[in-house]
Order: structure tokens, then C-alpha cells, then sequence
């Protein structure tokens, strides 16, 4: 019995030193090539296919693109001189890079875009990765799940988006102006289930996202505030990400702490410090969101007939949600972005009926000026820090 166990224990250690040997030459063969062929943190071959297939682009052409390009770019003139004249500015130079895309050009766009965005945190992941003997066993599994989760989301997005400003964000270039996109097949579908006049609502939409423009380029330091909190953040992830193995636990701690707090599960997860960063990222967004959609009312109540027709048709379109895209938006952080745009714009017309047009735009003046999360929530704290200063 003795003479069998010592065998069975002899096969066992012959068995974990060939198992051992193996792993340790697969993980010399992966760090080699790991050296020549870096890893990425996203497999975007993976994202493009899954993208592709999940936005049902090829059931959803566009229909007269020539007369659609041109009309976009008549009505994002249309829009220019009334965005300037509310708020009292000029852009630098015309808004002139105005594009109609189908559900394919807009995700080639935003993949181009997300690339670069995610650019910081792929070289942190390299980084990290090749000091990790478990990042070396998993190989390119991890990339190619999240590929296929972050196609599941654009692909998704591509159905329902109908207008973006691309404020080229990560361009080098300091002086780089942002692009207008429409997508013209989804404002075409979502024009003939709610019975909208045609230029109206394109009109409509066409206001929204060139506020966007004025924005970020009308007062250049914001695009630059926004790279600078980015980079901030991404700073921050690179610290967590050095101490993943030590920090688990405190991440854990840090869940059950914040639990029951009425958070969003992606703020469970922050560090104080993350959550500064993440704070003042909300802030900013819900402000140009709600800014957007506070002068495509001021401004479209005068000058679109059918406005109060198209805001009670959209409203009530977004009011039902199938459980399906309930899910989705929570799970994805959807939900979190819906609810910053309804509480920047009520932000914004609580400010304007207190203390007028002017007084309101004094957020764009410096980064001093923006509202905090909390001031977006209570109004009157920030017209009071305003009228201090």
C-alpha cells in the first residue's frame, strides 16, 4: 500500500514537473511574443464584426444621399447665426465638416474615435499585462471578449443614434475642430413612427448638435479641460491597475461600503480619488448635454412650427423603454448618461429663469465657472458661488 502511494506520488510530481515545464516554455514563447506583438486590451477586428452584424446596417440604407447631404449642411447654417445670437458668440470659423452617414460609416467613425480614445489604457494593459503570468496564460481571450462586448454596444447604439458631434478629442492637433454626423436612416425611421414633418425635425436635430460646436469651439479651453480630466482619470486607472493583485480586497471593501447609497454599479467601484475625476466628468457632460437641449428648445420654439409636436412625440418614445433596453442601459451605463442629460438641462433653465441668457453663460467663460455635480442638482448654489465671484 506504502509502495503504491509512493508511486502514485512519484507519477504525480513526474506529471507537475512536465505541466510545470510546459507552462513556464508557453509562458517564455508568450512573452517573446508578446515583445514583438504587443496584446491589445480590446480585439477591434472582433468589435467591428460583432458591431456589424448587431446595427443590421444592410437594412437600413440611405435613401437620396445627395439631397440629404445637402440639406443637413443648409440647416446646420440655418442653426449657426440663432445658436450665435443666443449666446452672444461667434465660432471661429464656420461649421463645415457635416456628414450623413448610414449605421456603417457612423461605427467606422466611432471605432476610429475609440480606438484613440482607448489608446492610454491599452498601454497600460500592455504594461502590466507582461508582468502577469495569468494575463500570458489567458493569450488573446480577454481581448476578444471584450470585443465582442464593446460590438454588442456600438452595434446597439448604431440602430438608435440619430445626430453626434465628433469633437476629435484626442487629436494631436490642439486645433482640431469637431465633425457633425447624422445618421440618416435612423432620423428617417424614427420620423416615420412618430409622423414628424420632414425638415422640421431635422431642423430640430440639427440644433442640438451644432450647440455642440459652439461649445467646444467657440470657447477652446473646454475641449482642452475635457482632455486634461481624461488624462487625469486614465493617470489614476494606471495606479489601480499596478496594485490589481494587492488591491482586490479594497476594492471589495470598497463595494460593500458604498452599497445601498443609491449609486450606479460603475461608481461602486471608484476610488475617492476616481470619483473626483468621475464627478467632474458627469458634470461637464450633463452640462453640454443639457445646454444642447435647452437652446434646441429656446430657439426651436420660435422657429419650428411643429416643436411642441416632435418634443411630445420623442418624449414619449423615450418614456417606453422595452426591458430589453432597460437592461441594457443599466448594465451598460446608459441609464447614468440619460439621467445627467435631463439634470444639466433642467440646470439650465433653472439658471436662465433666475437670472437670464447672459448670466447662464458665464459657465462657459473658464473652468472655474462649471457647475459641480452638486451645483447641477441645486441650482441656486451655483448662481449664488457665481454671483460672489
Amino acid at each position: 500500500m506504502v509502495r503504491t502511494d509512493l508511486r502514485r506520488l512519484g507519477t504525480l510530481l513526474v506529471v507537475g514537473f512536465v505541466a510545470g515545464a510546459a507552462a513556464r516554455q508557453y509562458i517564455a514563447y508568450r512573452a517573446r511574443s508578446e515583445a514583438q506583438h504587443p496584446r491589445r486590451l480590446v480585439d477591434w477586428a472582433q468589435a467591428r464584426a460583432v458591431a456589424l452584424r448587431v446595427s443590421q446596417w444592410e437594412q437600413a440604407p440611405i435613401r437620396d444621399q445627395a439631397f440629404r447631404g445637402e440639406q443637413y449642411m443648409r440647416l446646420v447654417k440655418q442653426s449657426e447665426p440663432l445658436i450665435a445670437a443666443y449666446l452672444g458668440v461667434q465660432l471661429p470659423e464656420p461649421i463645415n465638416r457635416v456628414y450623413v452617414h448610414d449605421r456603417r460609416a457612423w461605427l467606422e467613425a466611432n471605432f476610429t474615435s475609440f480606438e484613440h480614445l482607448f489608446q492610454p489604457i491599452e498601454d497600460l494593459y500592455a504594461q502590466n499585462s507582461a508582468r502577469s503570468t495569468v494575463a500570458l496564460l489567458l493569450g488573446d481571450l480577454n481581448g476578444k471578449l471584450l470585443g465582442a462586448q464593446m460590438g454588442v454596444l456600438l452595434g446597439f447604439l448604431a440602430r438608435r443614434v440619430l445626430g453626434q458631434y465628433d469633437l476629435s478629442l484626442l487629436s494631436p492637433d490642439p486645433a482640431a475642430r469637431g465633425a457633425l454626423y447624422f445618421v440618416e436612416p435612423n432620423i428617417a425611421r424614427v420620423q416615420g413612427m412618430l409622423g414628424l414633418n420632414d425638415e422640421d425635425f431635422r431642423l430640430w436635430i440639427a440644433l442640438h448638435e451644432a450647440t455642440h460646436a459652439f461649445e467646444f469651439e467657440a470657447y477652446p479651453w473646454v475641449r482642452q479641460h475635457f482632455r486634461d480630466l481624461l488624462q487625469q482619470y486614465f493617470d489614476l486607472l494606471n495606479t489601480q491597475l499596478e496594485r490589481l493583485g494587492t488591491s482586490l480586497p479594497q476594492l471589495l471593501i470598497r463595494i460593500v461600503q458604498n452599497w445601498g447609497q443609491n449609486q450606479h454599479w460603475i461608481e461602486l467601484l471608484l476610488t475617492p480619488e476616481q470619483r473626483h475625476i468621475f464627478d467632474q466628468l458627469q458634470a461637464l457632460m450633463s452640462l453640454v448635454e443639457g445646454y444642447g437641449n435647452h437652446i434646441m428648445n429656446a430657439v426651436g420654439k420660435r422657429l419650428l412650427p411643429s416643436f411642441d409636436q416632435i418634443e411630445q412625440r420623442v418624449a414619449q418614445r423615450q418614456s417606453t423603454k422595452t426591458l430589453f433596453e432597460q437592461i441594457f442601459n443599466r448594465v451598460t451605463g446608459m441609464d447614468l448618461k440619460f439621467a445627467q442629460y435631463q439634470q444639466g438641462e433642467a440646470f439650465v433653465n433653472a439658471v436662465t429663469t433666475a437670472r437670464g441668457v447672459a448670466f447662464a453663460a458665464r459657465v462657459w467663460e473658464r473652468a472655474e465657472h462649471l457647475p459641480t455635480l452638486d451645483e447641477i442638482k441645486n441650482p441656486p448654489l451655483w448662481i449664488a458661488r457665481m454671483e460672489r465671484s
